[in-house]
């Protein structure tokens, strides 16, 4: 044998001794607990805050459920092109995912029908940074803890909860600095020219700017996901915000929204303070919460362009 392939054994089998506990570890999640007698290496995720969170730790899930709308509404961190689509997020392929042979299946509670037929192709876990507790930032942390512990990557998880901390705070200076009277901010996302979502208490908008130090104008009754449906006239009675809309808008969306005389009439609009965000994932976790500060922060404290 040559000396070359010795070598290339002995790093494999290194590498295979470091992804191996010095004894089994049990993992409680929301639904059970698992018992693993080494590292999971094949990783399957079926909800897009579980995807985030695994890709922030420097690990390539083999797959993940919807890719397209992945890249589409989460985007960071990005996807790998060779990651398999094992198809929706409410209705996986469970033929499809029997074949990737994972070592652990990632999903939220949401997908509680699921658990049982997916316990049949590998072990389960179930974490939901979304729920009736309304905390998706501290849900989104301890996740990230507890995938930290399961992918042993420890001190990576660590690294982005503190980044995540240090960003938020930092941003939150940085808009108190540059802006003398921060005005309560709006998050909106309309569903037609007549309703629209605004997210208020459990939602990842709200965590985040509350952790920034701002203050969200919306303090009406949101459901698990942290937002209210309400008809486009509600945004008469807060006017005196500096509105962010969930972009991004089509430019038929824009025109409706403009040539509308409640929206001309509205003192945001007539002030200068709407701003368009770019599409970050609104039930995502640390990540799209750094991106959502970055984002605000920017729009707050830099010249804005005209909506």
């Amino acid at each position: 044998m040559k000396k070359a392939d010795i070598l290339k054994k002995l790093v494999l089998w290194a590498l295979a001794l470091v992804s191996c506990w010095a004894q089994a570890q049990t993992f409680k999640h929301e639904l059970g607990e698992v018992t693993f007698d080494k590292t999971p290496q094949r990783v399957v995720a079926l909800d897009w805050v579980l995807t985030e969170a695994v890709l922030s730790l420097g690990v390539t899930p083999v797959g993940i459920a919807d890719v397209s709308g992945y890249q589409t509404w989460v985007s960071e961190p990005v996807l790998s092109d060779d990651v398999i689509n094992v198809g929706s997020r409410r209705e996986p392929n469970l033929e499809l995912l029997a074949e990737l042979k994972p070592d652990v299946i990632l999903m939220s509670e949401h997908m509680a029908a699921a658990y049982r037929p997916l316990q049949r192709i590998a072990p389960v876990m179930v974490y939901s940074a979304y729920s009736n507790d309304k905390t998706p930032l501290e849900s989104a942390t301890l996740m990230t803890t507890q995938l930290g512990k399961l992918l042993d990557k420890e001190q990576q998880a660590q690294q982005v909860i503190a980044q995540t901390n240090d960003k938020l705070a930092n941003n939150g200076e940085m808009v108190r600095k540059h802006v003398s009277d921060v005005k309560p901010l709006m998050f909106v996302r309309f569903i037609n020219d007549k309703t629209l979502r605004i997210h208020g208490e459990g939602s990842l908008a709200d965590d985040t700017i509350t952790k920034m130090g701002l203050v969200n104008d919306w303090s009406a009754n949101t459901n698990l996901w942290g937002f209210t449906t309400a008809g486009f006239e509600k945004l008469a009675e807060h006017q005196q915000t500096n509105l962010m809309i969930f972009g991004p808008l089509t430019e038929a969306e824009k025109g409706n929204l403009t040539k509308s005389l409640l929206w001309q009439a509205m003192a945001f609009t007539r002030e200068d303070t709407v701003y368009e965000l770019p599409a970050i994932w609104t039930f995502g976790g640390l990540i799209s919460a750094q991106r959502f500060s970055d984002h605000i922060t920017q729009q707050l404290i830099n010249t804005h362009e005209q909506f």
